[in-house]
This record gives C-alpha cells, structure tokens and sequence, in this order.
C-alpha cells in the first residue's frame, strides 16, 4: 500500500508539472501574440487572442480534474495505509506462538496481513470503508445498504485459493484451513458469521479474540506454523517485482514483519 502511495503522489506531482509546463507555453503564445500584434489585422489578433485564453481554460479544466481524482485515490490510499498500521500494531502484541507477515508481495496480489499460529492461517485484508458493512444474502458486501462495484469477497476468495495451492507445494504435507478475513477499522460491521462464504467481517478490535481465542479444531504444532510461515514468505520470491527486497530481514516472531 504504500508503494501505491508514493506513485500516486508521483504522478501527482507529475500532472502538475506538466500542466505548468503546457499553460506556459500558451501564456509565450499570448506574448509573442502582443509582440506582434501590429502586424496582424486587428480581427486576427483578436480571435487568436480569444482561441488562447480558451486553450488555457480547457487545459485548466482538464487537469483540475485529472489532479482532483489523483489527489482522490491518494488520500483514500493513505486512509487505507492509516488503517494497516493500526491492524499491524495490533498484530504485533500477539503470543510469541503466532507469526506475522505484513505487506507480503505474492504472484497473486499484494497481502495486508497474514498470520500463521496454532489456531490456524488467517489471510487478512483491512478495508478502510466508512459507514455500515453487511452481507447482500449471496455472500457479498453492502455498504450502506447498497452494492459494491466489485465482487469483493469472491475476489479475495480465489486470491486465497490460488495462495493456498502455492503454500501447500512448499510447504508439503501441510494443508490447514485459510481463514479470510476482512477488517474494518473505520465502519460498523453487520455482516454476520458465514453470511459471507468463507471470509468473515470484523472490527480490529475483534482480531485478538478472533484468531488467538477462538478454537477453529485441530492446532497446528509449532513446527508446522514455522513451516507455513516460511512457506508464505517464499511466495514473493516467486513474483518478479519482489527484486532487491530479498535481502532484507522480513520476518521476526511476535514483532510486525514486512515483506
């Protein structure tokens, strides 16, 4: 998330330099116009004059708009950021048993959080969302009482399905149940238990209970929690843009790793 951060403030600032650059270009226009403007009849000069001046309202509109909407996913990104590190502080307290991998890079997608312990494997996206969360009675999510542009829940769904087959090859003879889990850290939560297939929406005041209290059947030994751990972070050696952050240390037990 915050890579896309940076690259949004970076086209950002890239839009703005352009559209500075361009309505320069039509103000000389306007100059050289005045300069020369005893050589062109005056009715000539007079709609050249006009023409500019609309060129410039209209590259004006036009990047108005296009900056607004950057400007739009940037801080809606950075609420979305805002809301990972108050979940990943919250990770960060739990038993010395549990493993934590944040911000993991995988060939499917980025991964907000994952965590692997006794209880089981949990796959964690936080959502930013404002207002009120629940199920449509198909298994996906309204908010507000009204539809979400995308599938949200069958996405994320065959997202974990496709990690889930990837971990198992590297981690083989281990094939624990994949928790998904949606958190919201800013909305009221009403979808209820199984009304959302195999992901379940939670507050972050509710992770702790959720996956250290709960008791989802049989325990994974710690042997087999280090192994999927391990597993998981060996999935962003399979994506191509994991480059130079391969050598950095990514995981550490009871403290926020970041992969």
């Amino acid at each position: 998330m915050s890579e896309q951060v940076v690259k949004k403030r970076m086209l950002l600032w890239m839009a703005s330099m352009l559209a500075s650059m361009l309505v320069g270009l039509v103000q000389g226009g306007l100059i050289c116009l005045t300069f020369y403007s005893k050589k062109i009849p005056p009715v000539t000069s007079m709609a050249l004059t006009l023409a500019l001046l609309l060129v410039i309202w209209l590259l004006f509109k036009w990047f108005d708009r296009k900056i607004s909407k950057l400007e739009r996913e940037r801080t809606d990104m950075l609420r979305g950021a805002t809301g990972e590190i108050a979940v990943g502080l919250i990770l960060s307290n739990f038993p010395d048993e549990f493993r934590v991998i944040n911000d993991l890079t995988t060939p499917f997608g980025n991964l907000d959080h994952v965590v692997v312990g006794p209880t089981g494997v949990f796959i964690l996206d936080t959502k930013n969302w404002r207002g009120v969360v629940a199920a449509d009675g198909k298994g996906e999510l309204l908010v507000n009482g009204k539809p979400t542009e995308k599938r949200h829940v069958r996405q994320f769904t065959g997202r974990m399905m496709g990690i889930r087959d990837k971990v198992r090859l590297l981690a083989p003879g281990l094939d624990p149940f994949y928790n998904g889990v949606f958190v919201f850290p800013a909305a009221r939560v009403d979808a209820k238990w199984g009304s959302t297939g195999s992901v379940n929406c939670i507050r972050e005041e509710q992770l702790h209970d959720f996956i250290v209290e709960k008791n989802f059947g049989r325990k994974l030994r710690p042997a087999d929690v280090e192994q999927i751990a391990q597993a998981f972070l060996g999935l962003a050696h399979m994506d191509a843009g994991f480059g130079a952050m391969q050598a950095q240390p990514k995981f550490r037990p009871r403290s926020v790793a970041h992969a």
